[in-house]
């Protein structure tokens, strides 16, 4: 005989009992020693349970008679109940931030040091006279630590013939069940909890899967329904814009709004109205644009220090202030490669005012500083930046607005654009050792992988070629089985807990970047392929997409089904890494950056066009 306790009817799902009961109340004049197990989730929205005195006796009896107590989320601040559950709690319940679970034991199951995540409300104290099954700390590591945590996570505490089990923080209470990761290491956790204490609860079902699946043209389609599905567009028809992401740690939509998620997301659209031979999803990328247009997120001041460059984010400022490189030249980019395929003189106007700004601060060698302040343009002038040797030496900033460069190249034949996007890539080529990256070389050589193929199908200079040939051989040295690029050389490993860090540390984690890396390569890697025709290359680039369309997630959630999330686990087969980026953490789901970049791979490739040459029915 089974007790089940649980006013929010989240544990009935995760427990096999066989008597249900709403409320602690109900025991009090119920013959407890009839049950083997008594299950009690004391999480109600976030506020512990407290016990009544009376039931602390009932359950005190209960347990030392043989029987098995599992509490979750009960108040432990007072003597009777702490000493009931070997736990007592020393501060109110609180939420976990960056804090990960820590196994505490080995067991036939898992093993000592082997790290987990959850999402939602714990208790912290300390405990006496029990067995620490896992336990809550801040850990950097990915996978296992050589450290204790630093407050208990399950404890077991015997008395007499009997048990008490206690769980400190949501579990099987978990209203974000998917939180619980990885999977696969969690339901290791359930099978101890079951084998070797006698648990009566389930294994975890999967929120999130992954579709397995190479077609293609499902891909696309499941893809682009996540767009109007998920609620990222507050409007379907993009008029009034698209939100940035689904936040990597509380699952809802971030409802930023950014131009280049803007620009990204209208480029596909753009390409799968073309796909489709449909002009209502022309139409919805026109909308998107025109958005930012109305809005102003454009200083289209002639007397302005900013004029032509974008806001980063929409912001009550009149004026751009920071002014990112990577952010500008997307949309420069795009607007002009969209003015190429529409003749709309708008997107001219506005792109070619993007690049010339960008243009007029590029340095000597063809380089800029990843970020410019509007402050910065005030007092030192854009004559400082064009003199300046100071560059972020970075592809992940200098390899977009090399790219953005030689579209506007080709709309406006000036040739200034082309002189500073070629000296701007020897220089990067010829100074590899001064190479900096963000998250990873992997990621930005993926990046520069863009402007290295784009110039040389303008060029077809051998020195870029060669160079095209050593980022590839890098890459494809990193390639995993599963045709993804696992992450490698993290530039900085212990940056954890701040926006911009990687979802790894250490090279052979096993962990695929798909906000960073194989996202671009679906159309950075075709562009090598249309730029050269190399076989080599197109495998690669065939490897890269069947690994994309495989781990599309199906899911329930809306928020999820058609996405990709950032992190991906090579080994594990499922969506895990290391979340210590604070913004877009290794569950994050872009709406530009991530889902429509790779759509837009895709459909590039299904058209059988790059972002230079369309095909013949195009021109």
């Amino acid at each position: 005989m089974i007790a089940l306790v649980d006013k929010s009817k989240q544990m009935k799902e995760f427990v096999n009992f066989t008597n249900y009961f709403s409320t602690i109340e109900e025991l009090k004049d119920i013959n407890l020693l009839q049950y083997d197990f008594i299950m009690i989730n004391g999480n109600d929205n976030g506020t512990p349970m407290k016990l009544p005195y009376e039931m602390i006796e009932k359950l005190w009896e209960f347990v030392e008679h043989g029987g098995t107590l599992y509490g979750e989320l009960l108040n432990c601040e007072e003597f009777p109940t702490s000493r009931l559950f070997g736990f007592k709690q020393d501060f109110a319940v609180t939420n976990r931030r960056l804090e990960k679970l820590v196994i505490s034991n080995d067991s036939r199951y898992c093993k000592k040091g082997q790290l987990l995540e959850w999402q939602g409300p714990f208790l912290t104290g300390f405990t006496f006279d029990t067995e620490r099954l896992l336990d809550i700390g801040h850990f950097k590591e990915t996978h296992r630590t050589e450290k204790e945590g630093a407050y208990p996570g399950i404890v077991v505490k015997n008395h007499g013939k009997g048990k008490a089990i206690f769980s400190t923080f949501s579990f099987l209470s978990n209203k974000q069940i998917w939180t619980l990761r990885p999977n696969s290491l969690w339901n290791d956790v359930v099978k101890w909890l079951q084998k070797d204490y006698h648990l009566p609860i389930k294994m975890i079902e999967p929120v999130i899967q992954i579709s397995k699946d190479p077609d293609i043209a499902k891909t696309i389609e499941k893809g682009v329904n996540w767009f109007l599905n998920s609620g990222i567009l507050p409007k379907n028809d993009g008029s009034l814009g698209v939100y940035e992401n689904v936040h990597s740690i509380r699952s809802d939509i971030s409802k930023d709004l950014r131009p280049d998620c803007h620009a990204h997301t209208a480029l596909m659209f753009y390409l799968y109205g073309e796909y489709k031979k449909d002009s209502k999803w022309i139409n919805l990328s026109a909308c998107l644009l025109t958005y930012l247009f109305d809005a102003g997120y454009q200083d289209g001041d002639p007397n302005s220090v900013t004029y032509g460059f974008w806001k980063w984010f929409q912001s009550p400022r009149s004026k751009p202030d920071q002014i990112f490189s990577d952010d500008n030249s997307w949309v420069a980019l795009v607007l002009l490669y969209l003015y190429r395929k529409t003749g709309n003189d708008e997107y001219k106007k506005r792109g070619l005012l993007t690049a010339y700004a960008l243009l007029n601060t590029q340095n000597v060698n063809g380089l800029r500083p990843e970020c410019i302040r509007e402050q910065e343009l005030v007092y030192k002038g854009k004559a400082y930046f064009q003199k300046s040797t100071e560059a972020s030496m970075n592809p992940h900033f200098e390899a977009i607005v090399h790219a953005s460069f030689i579209q506007a190249y080709i709309v406006s034949n000036d040739e200034t654009f082309l002189q500073a996007a070629y000296k701007g890539t020897l220089t990067l080529l010829n100074n590899k050792e001064k190479l900096k990256f963000m998250y990873s070389k992997t990621a930005g050589y993926s990046r520069f992988l863009l402007s290295l193929a784009q110039m040389y199908a303008i060029t077809k200079d051998e020195v870029i070629r060669k160079g095209l040939d050593e980022i590839m051989d890098y890459l494809s040295g990193h390639q995993h089985e599963l045709g993804g690029i696992e992450e490698a050389d993290n530039p900085d490993p212990d940056r954890y807990g701040t926006e911009d860090t990687g979802v790894y540390r250490m090279n052979n984690e096993g962990i695929a970047d798909q906000l960073y890396t194989n996202n671009f390569l679906s159309v950075n890697a075709w562009e090598a392929v249309k730029a050269t025709g190399d076989l080599d290359f197109k495998n690669f680039h065939e490897n890269i997409v069947q690994f994309i369309s495989s781990i599309q997630i199906s899911s329930l959630r809306c928020e999820f089904d058609g996405g990709w999330m950032r992190s991906f686990h090579l080994n594990r087969g499922e969506y895990f890494g290391n979340n210590g980026d604070t913004g877009w953490g290794a569950y994050v789901i872009e709406s530009g950056w991530t889902n429509a970049i790779i759509l837009s791979g895709l459909l590039l490739k299904e058209l059988n066009q790059s972002l230079l040459e369309f095909d013949e029915k195009e021109k």
